[in-house]
């Protein structure tokens, strides 16, 4: 197969909601200090969504730790997440955006008294073990914005001008904020106000992304023709005006691409019927045996022909039951058999049979 295609339209709900603001606070801080209430205010009342939180053992800090509780409480990060960072919370922001996927790059980081190094505080050090990696921290960010106060007592202006030139960016002098202790920012407001107006500007449509994904779409399908070779396909739905199977169906059929299969199925049963009814296999893997969780899929998998089943493992992940939460193995593909001759009240000999002549069918495997 030439590797995975498919569209996703999960991703672009996230494009029709509000930007989403991340505060981050300092060593020894909460999430009720200094400006970030006012911020929040101010925020929310144009209709975006702020998230502040406590991080973890704040008064003897751990990177680990305060990375993991960042993660869980950011959710899915995109061109409209925003972070602002002050003092520790600005550098834990730039080591969360170290370890973000290439593809992924935020809407904008501001940092205030943020430190670049451990300023001698033991309690520091777990956060400047290493460099920061000024070239990834560039990529992952479309701007960022330095604030510097006038008579900081701990961060030096050094740090923030640092910051700025590794950056690429600029520093904001404000004048008595001492280590940023005021309850409000009236110039950071303004920055993040004028950023999301640029960024309003430069984030793609949903319709320029389903544009780009169906060019792409059509290039692998035309590899797979040239090449003799069935397609592996992947869609999820996100729009609900819109079916990502039948939008990839159209396709193609428009393509005479006749071998492929829907990896993954996440789908309606009318769905799953109309692509079977098309010649085209649906995959099934680990979540099958989750009964909780997939009863349609279970009955998807009951009502289509066996004939159009294929089993798949999406190794490492998605472990059937009893193996779920663990790393997937191939040898688990056994659990998902068992669930699916279950479901149709066949034995395992029947099912294995006849899976085993749907993937040579789909591969054209000899033997």
């Amino acid at each position: 197969a030439v590797g995975e295609a498919g569209f996703d339209f999960w991703h672009f709900k996230h494009l029709k909601e509000p930007y989403k603001i991340i505060l981050l606070h300092g060593w020894g801080g909460s999430k009720e200090e200094r400006f970030f209430i006012w911020l929040e205010q101010e925020l929310t009342a144009l209709g975006h969504k702020v998230i502040r939180f406590d991080f973890p053992n704040t008064d003897n800090p751990n990177q680990k730790k305060w990375l993991q509780k960042l993660e869980q409480e950011a959710g899915y990060i995109n061109g409209k997440t925003l972070f602002v960072g002050f003092s520790l919370g600005g550098v834990t922001a730039l080591r969360f955006l170290e370890e973000l996927d290439e593809d992924v790059k935020v809407g904008g980081v501001y940092l205030l008294g943020t430190p670049t190094a451990d300023l001698g505080y033991n309690e520091l050090k777990d956060f400047f073990k290493t460099d920061l990696n000024w070239g990834k921290l560039k990529t992952a960010c479309n701007s960022y914005y330095i604030y510097n106060s006038t008579n900081d007592e701990i961060v030096s202006p050094d740090h923030g001008q640092k910051l700025a030139r590794e950056l690429d960016s600029e520093v904001t002098v404000v004048e008595g904020a001492w280590h940023f202790n005021v309850e409000k920012l009236p110039q950071l407001l303004d920055d993040i106000k004028q950023n999301i107006k640029n960024l309003n500007g430069i984030l793609p449509t949903i319709e320029e992304v389903i544009k780009r994904q169906k060019e792409v779409f059509e290039a692998h399908i035309d590899l797979a023709l040239k090449n003799n070779l069935p397609l592996i396909l992947h869609g999820r739905n996100g729009l609900a005006e819109r079916n990502v199977y039948l939008e990839m169906l159209d396709i193609l059929k428009a393509k005479g691409a006749d071998r492929a299969v829907f990896h993954f199925f996440g789908g309606d049963l009318a769905t799953a019927k109309t692509l079977v009814q098309a010649g085209y296999f649906i995959g099934t893997d680990g979540p099958l045996t989750f009964d909780k969780k997939s009863e349609e899929l279970q009955a998807i998998i009951r009502d289509i022909p066996l004939d159009k089943v294929l089993i798949e493992t999406d190794s490492p992940y998605l472990a059937p039951e009893p193996f779920r939460g663990q790393r997937n193995e191939p040898v688990y593909v056994e659990q998902v058999a068992k669930k699916i001759a279950d479901l149709k009240n066949l034995t395992l000999e029947e099912i294995i049979e006849q899976i085993w002549q749907n993937a040579k069918n789909l591969f054209k495997l000899k033997g």
